[in-house]
């Protein structure tokens, strides 16, 4: 295995409509931080050379390694993306290893995980999960992704699978979500389940979409906004008693867009975890502090041991 010398740690975020990405000290001071569009309509080929170039512009090559995170389910021994339904130009791809080739760089030196652990080792390190050993990262945003650190270290489980905690089953007799899950957790308390509710009940929205009114309205006295926050955030708390009964969390930390309005969904939070929690607990609920740099430092961290 290399053992690279450089004190520099180049991080990506791959998304949608951008790759996200800085160079950071071991010790977690930020060098630098920018992004590029990801640009996924020009083809995988076209993605990893401006990935590498954008790379190479933070500092990548010679021994200065580089941590990636991507969303989807990712074969971490091979660095590919096995799916990926926010990139599926990307599935199949050895993203890893085709960006170290690009890099000229030792395989070893380009690990890829999940966007959403890396999103929670950012915060882990330099964010609101700073000295926690037990912890569970949620992304709040169109969807609902999770990392969970436990004894102060990712666990993804056997198949990259654990801490998923968007598609846990709140209900049942629900309708299936977008993983076939019935009654999944994300299709109750994302933001877009969010806007879907709030359709449903004629309740003002700014755009398809923006929550940002309803938070206002709801934040300015009670009434019907303001009760489905609450209701939203009990169903959140639902899902999160399965983490404090089986696993014995009692820290949150909550990031992502829809994070934005966690003053309104912690009451209903807090009740939904009294509910279905067994025994009595102290639970923190935190507002995640590195906002959309949290992925590319996150990976980044991939390489502080190394």
């Amino acid at each position: 295995m290399s053992l690279p010398s450089s004190n520099r740690i180049v991080g990506l975020d791959f998304g949608g409509s951008a790759i996200k990405g800085g160079a950071i000290t071991r010790s977690g001071e930020i060098l630098e931080q920018t992004s590029i569009p990801t640009e996924l309509e020009l083809g995988p080929s076209s993605v990893l050379d401006r990935a590498a170039a954008f790379a190479r512009r933070l500092g990548a090559g010679a021994d200065t390694p580089v941590g990636i995170g991507c969303p989807g389910l990712i074969a971490r021994e091979t660095g590919t993306i096995i799916e990926s339904p926010n990139l599926p130009q990307l599935e199949g791809l050895a993203l890893a290893q085709d960006l170290a080739h690009g890099l000229d760089l030792a395989s070893d030196l380009v690990r890829l995980e999940n966007d959403a652990n890396v999103a929670a080792l950012g915060e882990l390190w330099l964010g609101a999960a700073r000295g926690r050993r037990n912890v569970l990262v949620l992304t709040l945003g169109t969807g609902i992704g999770g990392g969970l650190i436990l004894d102060g270290s990712l666990y993804s489980g056997p198949h990259g699978r654990a801490g998923e905690i968007g598609h846990v089953s709140i209900e049942p007799s629900a309708p299936p979500c977008t993983s076939g899950v019935p009654g999944c957790l994300e299709g109750f308390a994302s933001a877009t389940a969010a806007t879907r509710r709030a359709h449903e009940r004629g309740l003002p929205l700014q755009d398809p979409g923006n929550l940002e009114l309803l938070a206002d309205i709801a934040r300015a006295g009670p009434g019907p906004e303001r009760e489905l926050f609450g209701e939203i955030g009990r169903d959140l708390g639902h899902g999160l008693a399965l983490t404090s009964v089986l696993l014995d969390l009692t820290s949150y930390v909550f990031g992502g867009g829809f994070s934005a309005t966690l003053d309104l969904l912690e009451p209903g939070i807090r009740m939904g975890l009294e509910e279905r929690s067994f025994g009595q607990r102290e639970t923190e609920i935190l507002r995640a502090e590195l906002g959309p740099s949290a992925g590319w430092i996150g990976a980044a961290s991939l390489h502080r041991s190394s």
